[in-house]
Parts: structure tokens; sequence; C-alpha cells
């Protein structure tokens, strides 16, 4: 029976210790326990490093017409601002004087980017300038050769 008890102590040994070892962290897992069973890790959201990937909900307020306010309107929290005027494309600028359309006066939830790229319309590209915390929407070539009427 010795042996048998030896063979059983030394298997339970075994398990523990892999317990034991299963519990380590790693250099990898960063968590912090904030309850007896839950723990969060110990990083950025990824709304957080990503500003334009946040998500949004919005009611636009009455005072906001036009589809530049409602471009500032979203960004004005988010970090980000539009590209200064000068710098944009003519016709982007046109498309930012145009009245908000009534279905566009309500977004989300949605990430902020999909809003902005929403406002500006199928015409344009977000580009993202991360080194200035800029936006600015460049012309998609189908639409590049079109005259911009009331421009």
């Amino acid at each position: 029976m010795t042996g048998k008890k030896k063979i059983i102590g030394i298997t339970i040994l075994m398990f523990c210790a892999t317990t034991v070892l299963a519990k380590i962290p790693s250099k990898n897992d960063y968590a912090t326990a904030v309850g007896r069973y839950m723990s969060v890790e110990n990083k950025p959201d990824t709304a957080q490093v990503d500003l334009l990937s946040q998500t949004i909900q919005v009611r636009f307020p009455q005072d906001v017409q036009t589809i530049g306010q409602a471009m500032d309107y979203l960004l004005r929290f988010s970090g980000y601002k539009l590209m200064p005027e000068d710098l944009q494309h003519q016709a982007l600028k046109s498309t930012l004087h145009k009245p908000l359309p009534i279905v566009d006066r309500q977004f989300g939830p949605m990430p902020l980017k999909d809003a902005l790229s929403t406002l500006a319309g199928p015409a344009f590209t977000l580009v993202e300038d991360p080194l200035n915390r800029e936006v600015d929407f460049k012309l998609k070539s189908p639409f590049a050769k079109k005259t911009i009427r009331g421009a």
C-alpha cells in the first residue's frame, strides 16, 4: 500500500504544481482583478488608440444646419478637427456648405469615421492625418471630372 500512497501523493503534488503554474501570469498577461472572478486588461480601449473608431450616437441640435456644421459638431470632443478651409478641395468646400439632410440629423450608434463618411457622401474618401489630428476628404476619381455647380 505504501507504493500506491506514494504514487497518489506524487500525482496530487504534480496536479497542484501545474495548477499553480497555470495561474502565474506571463509577461504578456497584463490584467487587474476588479472582483473575485473578474479582471480587466491593462491596455487602452480601441477607441483610445484609434480616435476615429469611437462609437458615437448623436441627434444634432437645431442650430446645426449644414454638413460642415454637423462635421464640426461630431469632431468637437474627438481630438480631431477638419482640415483648414484653405487646404480643402473645392468640391469638399461646396459640400460642407450644403444643408444637412433631415435623414442625417440623427446618427448612431456607429463609429465616428462612418458618420463623417456618411455626411461627406459617396464622392469622397475620408483621409486621416493622425500627426496633426485632422480629417480631410479626397474626391474619388470617378467624380474628379465632374463640374461643381454653384461654386
